[in-house]
């Protein structure tokens, strides 16, 4: 989205070599005995020689019954895939479903977030399809001007995809180098959380899932059960459990003090979560993969009581250890009359981890060679940067659209239409411009839309102005309200065939989904 100096780069790869080190308890912040974690890390895939390589296949989990990736031999595990601007995600996914009649069995990939080529073979979600025993191979080139931060990969199966979120199919993907915009998070732990709202039976999964066509409509699927009274947001969940890294109320380790990077996507098919910690206010960082400042005149850091994060959204904070255990928590979310159940949960328990271990045996000397390259490292970094806020000004829309969310019994709509896989682009855009489009959601229920390839930026959420804009890829429509955006088509890599939808999936599934072309 925005071009960076080679000695920037060069600045970031240093950086990167660093947190790499603290992760591997080599940094500044190491003991040669260090506490053991109570909340363990994700398995990741780093990049050698500018390729990330991984493959993935999608099976039927024999425990649960519900949709699984493995990976490496396990069953349920999706590594977060860490790349830098250039590099390269090489991912094979194989089809080992079962063959079911009535049902599509497809697999596919969203590398969601990055502006990258819409066409085969990398980020393509509309044709590109393995059906049972069928292999995909994808490609996907991360430009050098990809902003550093959080994305994640998903299926994208129409029809199939809020059933196989549901069952876990998703990772993160971390471009590195948001130390570029934030020098202090190259010395401080990472937390990856990837919040899932996962099926507690595949009967949830398979029967509350609108897989079967309704008789007599091709095409046409049955809706799940819906609210019908007010309030009823607050109601407990019925058939899912929210997980963090796929755990259950974990604990998490912190420090009276200590200063730790939160990096947390919201990989559940429909469920928002608004989240806070008691006693702590969070200094917000990134939004969807992107630094706040990198949207002209925004504050590189913005301190806040809770962030609402909805389905397939990301937030970026910084979390301070208080001098006493405290939680993670989920506030309920009005999703409207007749929306999904978004009920008040607490997440994590935050601990100091000495209360379980003791402390360390032995703590790294002061002035030692990692620390002092850690602060070497901090200081090369916050040198090269631009001034918070300085992103490049917008050259002013070339269009303004309207798009509008409806919805009945039979199904979900955008302008009048449910999603047609032969019908030709409801959009036509031209690469290298900037257009303005208004968001409408004329139903009694929240909706999340979100579009492949680019960032938008809100100026206006129901008709008033937005204080600081930030670019983002998924943005919350209240019932009966509008959201104003400036969409972000200026990179031409973009160019190609791809989607816009509501991002609670089993809306997209229904038929609230369209194409959009970049010529």
């Amino acid at each position: 989205m925005f071009s960076q100096p080679s000695i920037r780069r060069a600045i970031a790869a240093l950086t990167l070599a660093l947190v790499s080190a603290c992760a591997r308890g080599e940094g500044p912040n190491a003991t040669s005995d260090a506490i053991p974690d109570v909340f363990p890390a994700i398995p990741d895939v780093r990049a050698h020689d500018g390729v990330a390589t991984l493959r993935l296949d999608a099976i039927l989990d024999p425990v649960t019954g519900a949709p699984a990736f493995t990976y490496a031999g396990t069953i349920g595990v999706a590594p977060t895939i860490r790349v830098s601007p250039g590099d390269t995600i090489d991912l094979t996914i194989g089809n080992g479903f079962p063959f079911r009649q009535n049902q599509i069995n497809g697999v596919n990939i969203h590398f969601h977030g990055l502006t990258v080529s819409p066409n085969p073979p990398a980020d393509e979600t509309i044709v590109t399809l393995a059906h049972v025993g069928q292999v995909l191979h994808y490609r996907v080139k991360i430009p050098p001007e990809q902003e550093p931060g959080l994305y994640w990969y998903h299926p994208h199966s129409h029809r199939e995809a809020y059933r196989e979120v549901t069952g876990g199919m998703s990772g993160a993907i971390v471009v590195e180098g948001l130390e570029r915009h934030f020098p202090e998070l190259a010395t401080m732990k990472e937390r990856i959380v990837v919040l899932r709202d996962v099926a507690t039976s595949a009967n949830y999964v398979d029967a509350d899932m609108p897989m079967q066509p309704k008789a007599g409509v091709p095409g046409a699927v049955v809706p799940r059960p819906r609210a019908t009274s007010h309030g009823s947001s607050c109601r407990p969940e019925d058939g899912l459990q929210p997980t963090l890294n796929r755990l259950v109320h974990p604990r998490i380790g912190i420090e009276p003090g200590e200063r730790e990077f939160f990096r947390v996507v919201n990989a559940s098919a429909a469920r928002h979560f608004d989240l806070s910690v008691d006693g702590e206010r969070l200094q917000l960082v990134a939004i969807d993969g992107v630094a706040l400042d990198a949207y002209p005149g925004t504050a590189a850091v913005i301190t806040v009581d809770h962030v609402v994060i909805p389905p397939a959204g990301r937030a970026e904070f910084v979390v301070t250890g208080l001098d006493r255990p405290t939680v993670l928590r989920s506030a309920c979310f009005d999703s409207g009359k007749t929306g999904d159940a978004n009920p008040a949960v607490v997440l994590a328990d935050l601990v100091d981890p000495r209360t379980i271990f003791g402390p360390p045996r032995a703590a790294a000397a002061p002035g030692s060679g990692a620390a002092m390259a850690a602060e070497q490292a901090k200081l090369a970094v916050a040198a090269s940067l631009p001034q918070a806020g300085h992103g490049p000004e917008l050259p002013p829309p070339v269009a303004k659209r309207t798009i509008t969310f409806t919805e009945d019994a039979n199904g979900f709509y955008i302008d009048g239409k449910s999603f047609d896989m032969n019908a030709p682009p409801s959009v036509v855009a031209r690469a290298g411009t900037v257009e303005d489009w208004t968001i409408l959601n004329h139903t009694d229920e929240v909706h999340d839309f979100h579009i492949h390839q680019i960032h938008f930026a809100a100026e206006r959420i129901d008709g008033r102005p937005v204080a600081q804009p930030h670019w983002q890829d998924t943005i919350v429509v209240r019932p009966w309200g509008s959201v104003e955006l400036l969409m972000d088509f200026r990179d031409p890599v973009i160019r190609g065939t791809f989607l816009y939808h509501c991002h609670i999936l089993d809306h997209e599934d229904q038929g609230m989904m369209a194409k959009i072309r970049v010529i």
